[in-house]
């Protein structure tokens, strides 16, 4: 596909004009291309249909495409099980107590704020019926990020929030909730998520514990299967 840069109607900037195989870049014929691979089910053609369309228009790239266009191909990618939505997954140490539930830091963490307003009161008062009780501490998390072809997911980010009270005895899968927020919470060994039920992606949310058991690392899975992560939290 083209580079995206501020050509108007002028050839694609490339690094290379011609590949291999001695085709010029071209929107056009990488949208003719996407199309045909779109309509015999490719959702990921169909995604990255979506895009390109959406590069021209911004580009002033002269187009029969509009951006109703691209709304169709990015809803249609979804419908064919290629969904790049962007997520955001962070980590809650869970220090028990019995009063209510406040909200913190990890104590020694240098790196990163905790996000602002990282639960409503909605959610809050879910946690606290559930009899979740003391300081969330905001420890780490991972954010989705597929390649840089895939770099524009539709609508507005997902925020998963997972929260622990200690090391994972082994690696744990958490399904990426569809369009949705979810609040994971350890349990023993299980974790439950608020709220119980709804839309999930065939992709995972991961966490495992490292450094004999005292560190936990949070990571998304992307649409190739890759994961993308970071520091989650530490025990004791």
């Amino acid at each position: 596909m083209p580079h995206c840069g501020k050509s108007g109607n002028e050839p694609p900037k490339v690094i290379f004009r011609r590949n291999p195989l001695g085709v010029d870049a071209s929107y056009e014929e990488a949208a003719r291309w996407l199309g045909k691979a779109s309509e015999q089910g490719s959702g990921e053609a169909s995604e990255v249909l979506a895009q390109l369309i959406t590069r021209m228009l911004a580009n002033g790239h002269g187009t029969s495409y509009t951006a109703a266009d691209s709304a169709h191909f990015h809803a249609l990618a979804r419908s064919q099980g290629f969904d790049v939505e962007p997520i955001s997954a962070t980590c809650y140490k869970l220090v028990r107590s019995a009063h209510g539930i406040t909200l913190g830091r990890l104590p020694g963490m240098i790196l990163g704020d905790p996000p602002q307003n990282p639960f409503t009161d909605q959610e809050l008062a879910a946690l606290a019926k559930a009899g979740i009780s003391g300081s969330l501490l905001y420890g780490g998390g991972a954010g989705g990020g597929d390649s840089a072809l895939l770099m524009r997911p539709e609508g507005p980010t997902v925020h998963v929030r997972v929260i622990l009270d200690h090391a994972p005895e082994h690696e744990v899968l958490l399904p990426i909730p569809a369009h949705r927020d979810v609040i994971y919470v350890q349990q023993g060994n299980n974790f439950h998520a608020f709220p119980s039920d709804g839309p999930t992606l065939p992709r995972s949310v991961f966490l495992d514990s490292l450094d004999a058991a005292t560190q936990v690392s949070i990571s998304t899975q992307q649409m190739d299967g890759a994961q993308s992560g970071g520091f989650c939290t530490r025990f004791p």
